[in-house]
């Protein structure tokens, strides 16, 4: 059985929430894992393509405000001072949004919001898949290299020093 969490959020990101809520049914946890990065990473592109760092935060506030409205009925699943944290966090403005259950559900409403606001064709739509995919594997290929140069330098000072471990 094939489970593949681009192809979910694509789903999602489309409207065929049959096939999307199908999908999660199926995840391992590698499989949930990935969908949230590359949610976050498709966030990151839209934001980037709407706002820009040091902007006002009036608009920003209008978005969430907005996007809360559309995708958040009861106004209670979305808190907007999370949604505007991770707004401004993809904008390199503040910390990045720790992951959540409650940030998870933001960022999936904050994207529908954007994506549904700009008109997208399929096509574009793809276009933001990909370049979260491709951020998304960039990213782990570097912490990949980042862990691998640390267990060079630990196994080197362990070998350099006799009796001695790195921490």
């Amino acid at each position: 059985m094939v489970t593949d969490p681009h192809a979910a959020l694509r789903g999602l990101l489309t409207g065929r929430l049959r096939g999307h809520e199908r999908r999660l049914r199926r995840f391992t946890e590698r499989d949930w894992r990935r969908y949230g990065d590359l949610l976050a990473g498709a966030l990151l592109v839209a934001v980037r393509r709407r706002f820009v760092a040091g902007q006002d935060r009036a608009p920003v506030i209008r978005f969430v405000a907005s996007a809360r409205e559309r995708y958040d009925a009861g106004g209670h699943d979305v808190d907007p001072v999370l949604a505007e944290a991770l707004v401004w966090a993809a904008l390199g403005e503040r910390p990045p949004v720790p992951d959540s259950a409650a940030a998870v559900v933001a960022r999936t409403v904050l994207l529908l919001g954007l994506l549904e606001d700009e008109g997208l064709t399929d096509s574009e739509r793809d276009e933001i898949l990909a370049a979260a995919a491709q951020a998304v594997d960039a990213s782990t290929q570097d912490a990949e290299r980042q862990e691998t140069d640390r267990t060079r330098i630990r196994d080197r000072v362990r070998g350099a020093v006799p009796g001695r471990e790195a921490p």
